[in-house]
């Protein structure tokens, strides 16, 4: 019988008890660096645009026609002194777009721009790409099912809007929170997701570049709510939107994930965990085990089967902690979570523990356990086959504790 243990404290600003990796710094050949769909790249003080290869400035008065295949047409005279921008060209023609075209001659003078400011157009069109791809907050409901799919689950959040979670089998994992049927809050790990220029596999100095600096905290009425900004967790606020940037400390502290939720959803959470019911109880359940097989899966596994006594079990512990104020796998009986499994009928051959306390939601408990070692290796491993998750809030402060059960029957 194999058993692993593991626990994380976090405590309510956020302040982690894991030692710091240093941060990588920018490698100064990635010319894509800090650019998005919305940068203008500028070659002398004029937009340089996507699919332009170069420009000319007529020097004399010359045609400009059309050509459809061999049929050349005149359009009009371009006049001496005028600028155009140039898209393709053809032997002893130049294209200006739309299928109009000039002569390559002494009559005009043709420009390139840098192999640099080329790639750099081109870094904006791979960002236009991504965009287009992806989700933004401000979508609507039906624009984003029609890129994810159909919704695979709907659980309620501490923001007092639910998450409506979108996979493949876990692949491409969004949770999506919808006001009106608009997007109002996103949480993904999917490495095709773009917010304001900050994507998948960014080290934390390309973060900043596309983001600013972190915040310091957020205020709400005469509160502010302070926050420990580190190498595993990282909020930003850029354009109306509250970005939590996650990193994985085992994989160069690169960008894994993002939250992102709107201001206006953000001021109107109540205090600092929001709004605690049952159903966001069963809500933090269920997302800790939806994220735990978008983990899984990124990482080559099969995903985990869900076990209502696991659960059963998992809460239980996480009520006993958050009511007599402790934080251990063993209760104050001298139980250990393999007796408290056992005593729920759960026969297992393997079987394992996780447990976190203080984070504001199942997301930031789930990304905390991913950077601690022991927690990575239960959520990883290759011998567990179910899991079953349990949330409990602490009275009066609203703290919560998670627990998650891993066993193998």
């Amino acid at each position: 019988m194999r058993r692993k243990l593991g626990f994380v404290w976090v405590c309510m600003i956020l302040m982690t008890m894991f030692l710091p990796l240093k941060l990588q710094e920018v490698n100064a050949s990635d010319i894509c660096t800090g650019i998005t769909k919305d940068t203008k790249i500028w070659w002398d003080g004029v937009e340089l645009k996507i699919g332009q290869i170069g420009r000319l400035t007529v020097l004399k008065d010359t045609e400009l026609y059309k050509l459809d295949g061999d049929k050349k047409t005149f359009a009009r005279t371009l006049k001496a002194g005028e600028k155009y921008r140039i898209y393709a060209f053809k032997p002893g023609q130049l294209s200006v777009g739309g299928g109009y075209y000039i002569a390559r001659d002494t009559k005009v003078k043709y420009e390139t721009p840098s192999k640099t400011k080329l790639a750099q157009v081109g870094c904006k069109k791979q960002a236009l790409d991504l965009t287009s791809a992806t989700i933004e907050l401000g979508d609507h409901k039906s624009a984003i099912d029609a890129k994810l799919g159909t919704p695979v689950r709907t659980t309620a959040s501490e923001y007092g809007l639910n998450w409506v979670t979108y996979h493949q089998q876990y692949k491409r994992f969004y949770m999506v929170g919808y006001k009106d049927q608009v997007a109002q809050m996103i949480y993904s790990s999917d490495t095709g997701f773009v917010v304001e220029g900050a994507r998948h596999g960014m080290s934390p100095a390309e973060i900043k570049i596309a983001l600013g600096n972190p915040i310091g905290g957020i205020v709400k009425g005469k509160t502010k709510y302070m926050m420990d900004n580190d190498n595993q967790t990282q909020t930003f606020y850029k354009n109306g939107k509250y970005i939590t940037v996650f990193y994985d400390i085992h994989k160069g502290s690169k960008a894994r994930s993002f939250q992102v939720v709107s201001s206006s959803v953000e001021q109107n959470k109540p205090g600092w965990y929001g709004t605690q019911s049952l159903s966001v109880k069963v809500g933090f359940e269920l997302q800790l085990f939806d994220l735990t097989n978008a983990a899984r899966v990124e990482n080559g596994l099969k995903p985990l089967v869900w076990s209502d006594l696991a659960r059963l079990s998992a809460r239980k512990h996480s009520e006993d902690m958050a009511a007599n104020s402790y934080f251990d796998h063993v209760n104050l009986k001298g139980e250990d979570p393999f007796v408290r499994m056992e005593k729920e009928g759960i026969r297992f051959t393997y079987a394992g523990e996780n447990l976190a306390m203080g984070q504001f939601n199942s997301i930031f408990a789930h990304e905390g356990l991913m950077n601690s070692l022991g927690h990575r290796e239960n959520i990883l491993e290759t011998n567990f086959t179910h899991l079953g998750a349990g949330v409990f809030f602490k009275q009066g402060t609203y703290v919560p504790y998670y627990t998650e059960n891993f066993f193998t029957p």
